[in-house]
């Protein structure tokens, strides 16, 4: 690493510190000027993590995290500078640092005058080499059986004052603004843009969709939800035991299916490699507007599945789980349930960084990173994320973390034998500590590990379980980081029951339409928990669902002219009332505008039971039984054979 390449980059201190680690050093010395980050964010101050900077002078290992993250450029020397140029030649440029959102600018392309598209760069982005985190194996650590671990510098958890979530209660929002607020204009224009440029490009007319007739589709997705029939026509059928009359009178059936064909949220001229590229702009629209809600103290990482049982490449299938085959999100949500981040997986396309750590940590740092979590939050995570580099590293970056361990990621750690332990009473544990960490061990139906770095000393609680033999509930000791993980944990699957309890039953055949209805049913949830917490509301998801849909049919639907044709249901309902041959009778109907079924002009007469309007000289000729409904249209039909035949002799003697 040469001097004069170094001011040509961006790095982050971390990534300096590791370089000059790796013995990758510069030609000449220079300086390297570290711009923290904003001080509204900062909860350390500048110093080492041990208030001591005398102590552990040029020992870089005691940095805080926020040093460690910060904007770094290597300079020259004073000495080399003025040997080089003087200073009044040198430019009066200020290094900036980048955004907390934009990673560094990408390596300069080999073709000079190439555009990369936004496609390109956001690939570009997920795909630029970091520097790998240091990893210590377990045989490489100290563990001890003491029950007080080393204090972790952890800050405490602070929520800002106004925040935007304060901003929106002083507006008072009602239902339908809550989740207009959480499904956003620009969401919704991207849609509107998309859908007509589709449908110009498939079908070579225009769909000219507007805001209104949008927000009108949302409100009946959202009504099918929580009312659902076999197939989505029945909703506009004029038949009493489907009929909906919210829906038929906010949108023509035709004009529904022809914006469920073409809407979209993307350009399908300019497709990437991206397997989600169709649905890309739902999860980074979504991911910004979810931030409106303060991140809270507890978090909780997990999978969420959306049901899929068609084909597709990253359709997954996950043994135990409520939902098997499906597309799998990795989701970060509060302990209540809201969700604050998801990003769908991809494999090798998952737009998350790679850290060095395996699959699960990397999860972990990335949605912490990329949803930009205060310094201060716990998180906690199941045996799929936890190992003690996690630890380590969530420790270096301000953030508590606490999870289940794996047996297989426990290799030399000096716990006692599975089997061993197994054979001691219910309600044993074991405790090791290795630094920051406390490593516990307890028994209860099967052997349950964790590992915090939130807890300063071991302590127990108690917990009822039910004895067999006594036929009785018995109280077990239970550690203290168990407890709490149990209470805090499951945010991601309390957020995927509510998503379940009134999804969207309108189904489609295209792949990612279950992620369009699911992205629609999370919005709902998380307005529902924004408008619970943070509103005061003390209304249901049902009531709170069934509010929004009414109000976006009923102020932006628009009421068709004219009903459609009867159905054939109908028609046979009234036929089996019509021939029963009992308590048939006129009646005055007082309506003017009806045709009389035998001689089809104008009447104000029916019949009080089968409704079929007809005068009162033609109630007695009008067939009540089906023989002779034959009888009378096997005459109607022969009168028109006959008078065809007497059309077509006309014709032939004109000839």
């Amino acid at each position: 690493m040469a001097a004069s390449k170094l001011p040509n980059k961006s790095f982050t201190l971390s990534q300096v510190l590791d370089m000059l680690d790796l013995g990758d050093h510069p030609d000449k010395p220079c300086n390297i000027v570290v711009i923290p980050q904003n001080e509204k964010d900062a909860v350390l101050s500048d110093c080492d993590s041990d208030g001591s900077d005398m102590d552990y002078e040029g020992e870089t290992g005691h940095l805080p995290a926020r040093l460690l993250n910060a904007y770094a450029e290597p300079l020259q020397t004073d000495h080399d500078r003025n040997n080089v140029i003087s200073d009044d030649d040198l430019p009066l440029t200020t290094p900036t640092p980048p955004s907390t959102t934009t990673p560094p600018p990408p390596p300069p392309s080999t073709v000079d005058n190439e555009e990369p598209t936004a496609s390109t760069r956001q690939r570009v982005q997920s795909e630029e080499p970091r520097a790998k985190l240091q990893v210590v194996k377990n045989k490489d650590r100290v563990f001890k059986r003491s029950k007080r671990p080393a204090t972790a510098v952890i800050p405490k958890h602070i929520v800002y004052s106004p925040n935007a979530a304060e901003c929106v209660k002083q507006s008072c929002p009602n239902p339908m603004d809550v989740f207009l607020l959480m499904y956003p204009p620009t969401l919704r224009e991207i849609t509107i843009e998309m859908s007509n440029l589709y449908s110009t490009q498939t079908k070579d007319k225009q769909l000219y969709l507007s805001m209104d007739e949008l927000l009108t589709f949302y409100g009946i997705l959202i009504t099918s939800g929580y009312s659902s029939v076999p197939r989505r026509h029945r909703y506009w059928s004029l038949d009493s035991d489907v009929h909906n009359e919210s829906i038929s009178d906010s949108m023509r059936r035709n004009r529904f299916d022809e914006i469920m064909a073409s809407v979209h949220v993307v350009d399908n001229t300019k497709i990437t490699d991206d397997p989600f590229f169709k649905v890309r702009p739902i999860f980074s629209e979504l991911n910004q507007s979810y931030k409106v809600m303060p991140f809270q103290e507890w978090l909780s990482v997990d999978e969420s599945m959306i049901r899929y049982y068609g084909r597709h490449g990253c359709k997954q299938f996950i043994r135990g789980k409520p939902i098997r085959f499906g597309y799998k999100l990795w989701s970060l949500a509060s302990s209540s349930g809201y969700m604050y981040h998801m990003e769908p997986y991809g494999g090798s396309h998952t737009l998350l960084p790679e850290t060095g750590l395996g699959q699960g940590p990397s999860v972990v740092l990335g949605l912490a990173e990329q949803s930009q979590v205060p310094q201060g939050c716990k998180f906690l995570h199941d045996n799929l994320f936890t190992s003690l580099a996690l630890l380590d590293e969530m420790t270096k970056r301000g953030y508590g973390s606490s999870g289940t361990m794996r047996q297989n990621r426990l290799f030399d750690v000096p716990f006692k034998p599975q089997k061993d332990f197994m054979k001691l009473p219910r309600g044993t544990s074991e405790v090791l500590t290795q630094g920051d960490k406390l490593l516990v061990r307890w028994k209860d139906n099967n052997i349950v590990t964790v590992a915090t770095n939130m807890e300063e000393k071991y302590s127990e609680t108690s917990v009822k379980r039910w004895n067999k033999e006594r036929r009785a509930f018995d109280k077990v000791p239970q550690p203290k980081c168990i407890n709490r993980y149990n209470e805090h944990m499951g945010g991601v699957d309390l957020h995927d029951l509510q998503v379940s309890r009134y999804h969207i039953s309108i189904r489609s055949k295209k792949w990612w339409w279950p992620i369009f209805a699911w992205s629609l049913n999370s919005a709902l949830v998380n307005s529902h928990f924004f408008y619970r917490d943070v509103m005061g509301g003390t209304i249901d998801l049902l009531t709170f669902s069934r509010i929004v849909a009414q109000s976006l049919m009923q102020k932006f639907g628009t009421k068709p002219l004219s009903q459609g044709r009867r159905s054939l249901l109908a028609a046979t309902v009234e036929d089996q009332a019509r021939f029963d041959k009992a308590s048939h009778w006129p009646i005055n109907t007082m309506h003017r505008f009806q045709r009389c079924r035998h001689c089809d002009k104008r009447t104000t007469y029916a019949c009080e039971k089968c409704k079929a309007p007809l005068h009162i000289e033609c109630f007695k000729i009008y067939p009540w039984t089906v023989e002779k409904e034959i009888r009378v249209n096997e005459k109607a039909n022969k009168r028109k054979i006959e008078k065809s035949i007497k059309g077509d002799e006309k014709q032939y003697n004109g000839l």
